[in-house]
């Protein structure tokens, strides 16, 4: 597969509203669980719950993103922003957490033959065709060819793997397992996706 430039493809989904998984931007049946129900409880009181907290944003979305998806709350959700984290947005107790640093979130979830848009990715409700497989993740500066991250990872319970890459960044992300390859072009600004749907395997 040849090199895409996500960037432009995915704002293009943000600007006809698709900002995060959800039930209703699904393409497939795995596109995401159901967050219909609600409840009162408050934000501390469910992450509690999970024994996170969010005295560190950064440790808030790793430990959100790898959450098994049988325990995901059903009265939560968060959506991953090019500088930070906004849980329960739309609700009265909507709550935005920076990421007080240089690094920028992104959680990407390579596919075969299913997958669903997103451009900002949700915590909550986001699952990848690809659950708990093993990938090598290989991801070079695009501009000067240094290499910013190999590693072999294994996509957690909701199909995605997450990485931290420097802010304002243009970066090739190579994604290769049993399944094929896929090579994107990714940038890291203030407009920016924080989720890479559209790596088919190949």
């Amino acid at each position: 597969m040849g090199i895409k430039k996500v960037a432009v493809a995915l704002s293009l989904l943000a600007a006809l509203g698709l900002a995060g998984c959800s039930s209703t931007d699904a393409t497939t049946d795995q596109g995401s669980t159901s967050t219909e129900a609600s409840s009162q409880r408050s934000i501390d009181e469910i992450l509690g719950s999970l024994n996170v907290d969010t005295a560190d944003s950064k440790k808030l979305i790793e430990a959100l993103d790898t959450l098994p998806l049988a325990d995901r709350p059903e009265d939560l959700i968060a959506s991953v922003l090019p500088n930070g984290v906004q849980l329960q947005p739309g609700q009265a107790d909507e709550t935005f957490l920076p990421v007080e640093s240089d690094d920028f979130y992104l959680s990407i979830a390579p596919y075969v033959s299913q997958t669903h848009p997103c451009s900002f990715h949700s915590l909550t409700t986001c699952v990848g065709e690809m659950q708990n497989v093993p990938v090598e993740l290989n991801i070079t500066d695009a501009k000067t060819g240094e290499v910013v991250l190999a590693e072999q990872r294994t996509t957690a319970d909701n199909g995605f793997v997450g990485v931290w890459l420097p802010r304002n960044g243009e970066f090739k992300v190579s994604v290769k397992s049993e399944q094929g390859v896929a090579e994107q072009i990714v940038t890291t600004g203030q407009n920016d996706p924080t989720c890479l749907t559209t790596m088919q395997l190949a």
